[in-house]
């Protein structure tokens, strides 16, 4: 009985060998991945992902009669300057309003600014602006603001938080025309400076004065890690 015993052990270990194994691999595999999404990396601004906060980022927006999309971007670890990629469009009790998006991510902290419709005079392509001159300003001009967090641990940068937007107030501009001195010469007369003001209407999303703020939540994903817009894409990388 004891040679017999004996004989049984180590046929039990070589029985066991496979399982044995298997869990010291997947143990160092889980070690592993541990260690590259453990913390944040060098120079990846608190992400732990290698573009660090490069990317392209969208945001669903939703409130009382309103529904929004908000987008912007980063590269080179700074909002992106491609215009395109960094915008918002609100559809706010029967309004549709878009605009400009400033936005800054600190840390896990996310901060914006939800600029009204830019306005230009229109110019040819000599960047001249020649009469008779015909173009439309849009009225429902609206502005606003948005705060929240970010977690940068995970793969897809989830972001969520709040915000508000409000119909944009009255707009004064001034045009200053500086004429080009050579004319002298042929009219004979000093060419003048000629300064001129006027005023944008501002846009109004609720007849009730008191009711015109409309607040909203938002929650959003990193879409990409190139900054995406008309501009093209630039692969960001640290």
């Amino acid at each position: 009985m004891t040679l017999h015993a004996q004989n049984e052990i180590p046929s039990l270990l070589v029985m066991k060998l496979p399982v044995l194994l298997t869990t010291l691999l997947l143990a160092g595999v889980g070690a592993s991945q541990a260690g590259s999404f453990g913390g944040p990396g060098p120079f990846s601004d608190q992400s732990p992902l290698q573009s660090g906060i490069n990317g392209s980022y969208q945001a669903t927006a939703r409130g009382t009669n309103l529904t929004g999309i908000i987008r912007f971007a980063y590269q080179n670890g700074v909002q992106s300057p491609i215009a395109t990629a960094n915008t918002y469009a609100f559809f706010v009790n029967g309004n549709t309003v878009t605009g400009n998006v400033t936005a800054s991510i600190t840390g896990k902290s996310l901060a914006g600014v939800l600029g009204g419709q830019d306005f230009t005079v229109p110019t040819n392509d000599t960047g001249a602006t020649e009469l008779p001159l015909v173009f439309i300003v849009r009225g429902n001009r609206a502005s606003g603001y948005f705060n929240g967090k970010i977690d940068l641990e995970d793969s897809m940068s989830a972001f969520n938080g709040n915000g508000a937007v409000t119909g944009a107030p009255n707009e004064t501009n001034t045009v200053i025309v500086i004429p080009d001195p050579s004319t002298a010469v042929i009219s004979g007369a000093q060419p003048a400076v000629t300064i001129t003001n006027f005023i944008v209407p501002g846009g109004s999303l609720d007849p009730d004065p008191d009711a015109s703020q409309y607040k909203f939540t938002f929650e959003g994903v990193r879409t990409s890690v190139t900054a995406q817009g008309s501009g093209g894409g630039t692969t960001t990388t640290n």
